[in-house]
């Protein structure tokens, strides 16, 4: 069975398959802060229905700034540090910072 976290095979699960294993890691992160769905939301600040249609897996997405809240609240925000990696410049930036001139191809060409 392929896990969801599996770097290399992430990219075989659908956008709702994804989104449900967050939802029931967001309800494994409540249940090990022992919290009641309404202290979860309250702490949280955000509706408990919204916890609840989250933990049942009835949301088809999650709003980033709510999962912000959660993860913030529950002591978890460094995960969110991988979902948009930082990364390396582009050549066109790296020159830019070197000074060297860039060099583009007229796309105009004629023919022979």
């Amino acid at each position: 069975m392929k896990r969801l976290y599996d770097t290399y095979t992430i990219y075989e699960f659908s956008d709702e398959c994804i989104v449900k294993e967050i939802c029931k890691r967001v309800k494994s992160i409540r249940l090990s802060c022992c919290f009641s769905q309404q202290e979860f939301a309250d702490k949280a600040g955000v509706s408990i229905i919204t916890i609840k249609r989250i933990e049942s897996c009835k949301v088809s997405d999650i709003a980033l700034s709510t999962l912000l809240k959660i993860l913030r609240m529950s002591g978890t925000l460094e995960g969110v540090v991988g979902l948009v990696p930082e990364l390396p410049d582009s050549p066109f930036l790296i020159n830019e910072k070197t000074g060297k001139r860039i060099h583009r191809i007229n796309g105009k060409r004629k023919m022979v």
